[in-house]
């Protein structure tokens, strides 16, 4: 469901609003809005994953390929 919003933005940001056409400056603010929360939703993620990266010990990449290989072998029939 659409809502009306008001808004305060900078000049800079009023002049890019400004030249697109009236019909799709909604448009381009919702589609800016949603690229930004999906890159913050990123950069959180990842920071926590490298703050479990650097709390968990490190682990070889033998290791890890042999639990790869005996979790793909447990599956086949």
């Amino acid at each position: 469901m659409p809502r009306r919003v008001n808004i305060m933005m900078d000049e800079e940001a009023w002049r890019v609003i400004e030249r697109l056409p009236r019909g799709s400056r909604s448009r381009a603010v919702n589609t800016a809005i949603r690229e930004w929360s999906e890159t913050s939703r990123r950069r959180e993620a990842s920071a926590r994953m490298d703050a479990l990266r650097a709390r968990l010990p490190t682990v070889e990449t033998d290791r890890i390929v042999r639990w790869i290989r005996e979790g793909r072998e447990r599956r086949l029939p």
